[in-house]
């Protein structure tokens, strides 16, 4: 019996990927029957079992089936608790159950946060935050005034802040779309984020008898050190992303559900005052508006302080995180410019400021330009600053990353003319010690810097004049840690002599300049902070040069070589290998 050939253009046909596809199209259909009629409500629990299925595509279908599913419910406000409801009242039942599913799916929602695929964390975060958008305007509508759906909200940003797998799709979406765009979604994550935190390390929130208290909020102990490590990940990678906070009351126009006051009445507002007492309010109407005018509370998310509160109290909570090394320098690189200028007291980071200051190393130099901003803008009294300022230049500082940032700080600081002489000599005399030990990279910072502190204070040329010529005559006191005790100023600069005969050129060209007169300006800065070996490498191959270097003729016999002394009998004789390494020989 002949055997049929097989048919080319048949198709094997994967028995998963048809078990998806029909799961994908009962999800369809069980979603058209439910949108037809109430007697096929009970199609919501199979759709919401579809949401757990390993498979991602049928979870996709399913979510967005009953997203379309509760939507019109919510607009119609089905989903909302009756407030009597009586055994025999089966209106009320019908809705209790349909509540009861829509909490299930919401949970179910956030926990999709936390899978390990993007593919449906993205659109998860999307549905949950529509169905927020929805959730208040449906609020706003019953009560006549603007509404947040903070409920809701606050177990996304749990979701969030706990969340195992946050990839970078879900991050983006959030920060990019969302939080960095709509001030309601800013303040509340930030409002809520702090209350999260401080749970997490069992603090109690600070009691305001006229603001509205959550039942639910329990003090308990402190978290597992894993989940606060958690927390600090996720919290941090979100607020490193806001690069940007309103500094006036009218930038205060994007919302995710609707402009509180659209019309810009100003009418008084009487809900909830969200946490912050009414004396605090008022004593920003008394900075912000005209005292003659009366007096009208507006809501809170037209008022610039509320902004600046929460994040104020967001930040505070977060830097009681236990942080690591990486977080604490990425923190300390952009308090400066991104957290100081926003907080309604700055003051709030002086101790953090002042530890990390007197922390030593990498940690002090990233936090020196964040405590100068509190010290020069904000009235802080730290009288040792220049003291410890001064211990900062050791050896290691040459060969820190962060080195241009520390030069470039240190320049500010020192620009002043009302400096003591014996200070800035004291800085002087450091620098050039340490361009003994220096790599050169260093050293053309540490150069140009002196020339300018020069310039800038010339009553501290004396130091060119000096008669120290060693570390063996030198009054200067390199121990001592108080730059005004070290004798500095009776010193001299013959490190910088010893600079002149470097074995780097580039090095020995720019120390020759102190032995010209003072009448070049002073130097950019900015021009010698970014050089490196390779970049001085790079200089040195590409430079112009007038004769071409001179090389060897004879090739050597090996790498170790005797040499032979040349006589009028020996002329023609060649180096001989030293013997015992004839191996090295070529």
């Amino acid at each position: 019996m002949a055997v049929a050939k097989r048919n080319r253009s048949e198709t094997k046909v994967d028995p998963s990927a048809k078990n998806i596809k029909d799961a994908v199209e009962q999800i369809r259909l069980l979603e058209r029957q439910v949108a037809e009629s109430k007697t096929h409500f009970n199609n919501i629990v199979t759709l919401i079992q579809f949401c757990e299925d390993d498979s991602s595509k049928v979870i996709h279908a399913a979510m967005h089936a009953l997203f379309r599913v509760f939507s019109p419910m919510l607009s119609r406000g089905e989903l909302q608790k009756p407030k009597k409801a009586t055994a025999e009242d089966k209106k009320a039942t019908v809705t209790l159950w349909l509540r009861e599913n829509y909490v299930k799916y919401l949970n179910r929602m956030c926990a999709i946060l936390d899978v390990p695929e993007a593919g449906l964390q993205v659109p998860a975060l999307k549905i949950l935050l529509d169905i927020v958008k929805l959730e208040s305007a449906h609020l706003s509508t019953l009560s006549g005034s603007h509404h947040f759906a903070n409920d809701l909200y606050l177990n996304i940003v749990d979701a969030l802040l706990n969340c195992s797998n946050m990839s970078a799709p879900l991050l983006n979406e959030f920060t990019q779309k969302y939080f960095g765009f709509y001030d309601d979604l800013r303040f509340y994550f930030l409002k809520n984020a702090a209350q999260i935190i401080n749970a997490a390390l069992g603090t109690k929130p600070k009691k305001d008898n006229k603001a509205p208290q959550n039942k639910k909020q329990k003090t308990t102990g402190q978290a597992p050190p894993a989940k606060l490590a958690l927390i600090l990940e996720n919290a941090f990678a979100i607020m490193e992303t806001l690069k940007s906070m309103p500094t006036e009351a009218k930038e205060l126009d994007e919302f995710w559900t609707g402009n509180p006051d659209p019309n810009n009445e100003k009418k008084e507002y009487t809900g909830e005052s969200f946490g912050f007492s009414e004396d605090e309010d008022d004593a920003v109407e008394d900075l912000t508006k005209n005292t003659s005018a009366a007096h009208i509370k507006r809501h809170p998310l037209l008022t610039l302080f509320n902004h600046k509160r929460v994040f104020s109290d967001c930040w505070t909570a977060l830097l009681r995180l236990p942080f690591t090394t990486v977080i604490y320098k990425k923190t300390l690189l952009i308090v400066h410019k991104r957290i100081i200028p926003h907080l309604p007291q700055p003051t709030v980071l002086m101790d953090f400021l002042t530890d990390s200051y007197n922390a030593g190393g990498a940690i002090s130099l990233l936090a020196l330009k964040g405590l100068f901003v509190l010290i020069t803008e904000h009235n802080l009294d730290y009288p040792d600053f220049f003291q410890k300022l001064y211990m900062l230049f050791d050896r290691n500082l040459m060969h820190v990353k962060y080195r241009a940032r520390f030069f470039s700080q240190v320049d500010i600081f020192l620009s002043s003319p009302l400096l003591p002489a014996q200070l800035v000599a004291a800085f002087i005399k450091r620098m050039s010690r340490l361009g003994l030990s220096s790599p050169p990279a260093s050293i053309v910072i540490i150069i140009p810097f002196i020339y300018n502190l020069l310039k800038r204070h010339p009553t501290c040329m004396q130091l060119i004049h000096g008669k120290a010529n060693s570390e063996k005559n030198d009054s200067y006191n390199a121990l001592e840690d108080d730059p005004m005790k070290s004798n500095a100023l009776q010193s001299s600069l013959w490190e910088l002599q010893t600079l002149q005969n470097h074995v780097a050129p580039n090095v020995a060209t720019l120390a020759k300049i102190f032995n010209e007169q003072f009448t070049k300006p002073s130097y950019n800065l900015e021009d010698f902070l970014d050089h490196t070996y390779a970049t001085m490498f790079q200089n040195e191959i590409t430079k112009k040069r007038k004769d071409e270097a001179a090389i060897a003729v004879d090739a050597p016999k090996g790498l170790f070589v005797a040499a032979v002394e040349e006589t009028a009998e020996e002329e023609g004789e060649q180096d001989a290998v030293v013997p015992g390494w004839e191996s090295w020989s070529f």
